[in-house]
């Protein structure tokens, strides 16, 4: 990565203090690790990296904000939310606090979009969305076990395969992203848990 990113992504790592405790920073820059391995395997572009990286140390700015507050941002921003799941609130409230709070010098519309879809998912996810969102939950500090076992599965897939082969492991991330995606809605469901609109969409344009 450039000097000039690694500036960026430093003038917001150091900023995180500001909106997250300790133990929310250690999981953000675990996802970050992840992110930044992503980067790596799958060979992006600078500006993709960047935008990858960047996005996960921001994706959980807004996730101890209360609730009024996340509603509140996200509407002075523009934007209806189109939910009542408490726990994804903080996925569009963060997109609006990254964009408030370092503007367009650091963050630009595809972080947005992968922060606003890190927990649930979207219809269409592009490459970088689900770098993310696959991220979040297979970073190396998370024990569960279908954390650990998605993660293994993402990484020893990706390095069986030919390292100039990027369509071959952007199959591994897809099939990452939709496994995820079904245990979350089968562990709600068994859970008797509200499932975002979003997940749905997700899960429906995956299959």
């Amino acid at each position: 990565m450039t000097q000039e990113n690694e500036k960026r992504l430093s003038i917001i790592r150091e900023a995180l203090p500001r909106f997250e405790e300790p133990q929310r920073i250690e999981h953000t820059l675990g996802v970050y690790r992840e992110c930044l391995w992503m980067s790596k395997v799958f060979r992006l572009s600078e500006e993709e990296a960047y935008t990858v990286c960047a996005a996960a140390l921001l994706h959980d700015i807004a996730k101890t904000l209360p609730l009024e507050k996340a509603l509140l941002l996200a509407e002075k921003q523009g934007k209806t939310l189109k939910t009542d799941v408490p726990t994804v609130i903080h996925q569009y409230a963060g997109a609006m606090l990254a964009l408030e709070e370092f503007g367009r010098e650091l963050v630009n519309d595809e972080m947005l979009s992968a922060i606003a879809c890190h927990t649930t998912g979207k219809a269409g996810m592009t490459m970088l969305d689900k770098m993310l969102f696959v991220a979040d939950f297979t970073e190396a500090g998370r024990k569960y076990r279908s954390c650990l076992e998605f993660r293994e599965y993402l990484h020893s897939g990706c390095e069986k395969i030919n390292k100039n082969d990027k369509n071959a492991r952007l199959r591994v991330l897809d099939d990452v992203a939709k496994r995820i995606v079904g245990y979350t809605i089968t562990y709600l469901t068994e859970k008797g848990k509200k499932i975002d609109l979003a997940m749905i969409e997700a899960w429906n344009s995956m299959v």
